[in-house]
């Protein structure tokens, strides 16, 4: 009988010991399983990742000829990325433009380089819209003359003057006798808003306006090549657009802020460090929060547009990082 009881007791530890191994191997599986679900969670791969996200749908966007260069380049990127997802990509009609079709609920995105105004925000909202800003990069408006022109630097308000009118002649900045022969965007961009409320008006009071006698231009590439081929032309782009013509066929002229002032260039360092005067944000618009969208293919794109690569692509371009 205790020899009996002894081999019960000496049994039920190997039988326990059995019990508890596979148990174990029992949780760790488990465990396993719950870390990959963890770490598959939520994750939203950034453009140029090998493995494809289960994201599918379309994007669609229009808008600005400054951000235009970004958002091609970062189509490319994340289509790698998402190949499910279609991205109709944008003409670069302009900021004004862009708000617009996002308004008639033509296109998923509005690209900008100014912020929506208040009334866009109220027609949006009359739609059926919640307009959300994403700030994706800055940019510096710069100001560039003819390779010829002797004029190197400007002050902040000599550029408003110019392009207000109230100085016509180069000679009055420091160049050749000549009347001078102001570029600017049309209407439907952020950079003519931009020049307008917050340069002229910024400098000579808010109800100065554009010079009665400037030439529109469609886009910053067409207003880089007018320049380029006109000694006594002036215009300003963002530094995106720079590179969108052969390499010294505009001068870009040093901006200070005012007469007691240092000048500088438009770079992604005096951009930073406040020293360059006239510098603005670039954004994304979209209906309501993009972490919040019914389409999946929006956030993905979003998110790539902040995502460390996509940033990089944006400073690849001249512009700067905001992230």
């Amino acid at each position: 009988m205790h020899k009996g009881l002894g081999a019960a007791r000496a049994g039920r530890p190997r039988r326990f010991l059995a019990a508890l191994a596979v148990a174990a191997v029992a949780l760790l599986a488990l465990l396993a399983a719950g870390c990959k679900d963890d770490a598959n969670k939520d994750k939203t791969p950034v453009p140029g990742q090998t493995q494809s996200p289960s994201v599918s749908g379309t994007v669609s966007i229009e808008g600005s000829s400054t951000v235009q260069p970004f958002t091609i380049d970062l189509i490319d990127a994340f289509q790698n990325a998402y190949p499910d997802v279609k991205v109709n990509p944008p003409s670069g009609l302009g900021s004004g433009a862009g708000i617009t079709a996002f308004i008639n609920k033509e296109v998923d995105i509005a690209q900008a380089s100014r912020q929506i105004k208040d009334d866009e925000v109220t027609q949006a909202n009359a739609g059926g819209l919640n307009p959300f800003e994403t700030h994706i990069l800055d940019d510096a408006l710069a100001i560039v003359v003819h390779p010829d022109n002797p004029v190197t630097q400007l002050t902040f308000e000599q550029v408003a003057k110019i392009f207000a009118g109230e100085i016509s002649d180069w000679s009055e900045v420091g160049g050749s006798a000549g009347k001078i022969t102001v570029y600017t965007r049309n209407e439907e961009s952020g950079s003519f808003a931009y020049m307008e409320e917050d340069v002229i008006q910024k400098a000579l009071g808010k109800n100065a306006v554009y010079s009665a006698d400037i030439n529109k231009q469609a886009n910053a590439p067409a207003g880089l090549t007018a320049v380029s081929n006109d000694p006594a032309g002036i215009f300003y782009a963002g530094l995106g657009n720079i590179d969108e013509i052969p390499a010294g066929s505009v001068k870009t002229v040093k901006v200070a802020k005012d007469a007691a002032s240092p000048y500088f260039e438009p770079s992604k360092e005096t951009v930073k460090s406040k020293d360059y005067p006239i510098a603005r944000g670039l954004y994304y618009y979209t209906d309501r929060d993009p972490q919040t969208s019914s389409n999946p293919a929006v956030t993905a794109f979003i998110n790539s547009a902040l995502s460390a690569e996509g940033q990089a692509i944006g400073e690849n371009l001249g512009f700067i990082a905001i992230k």
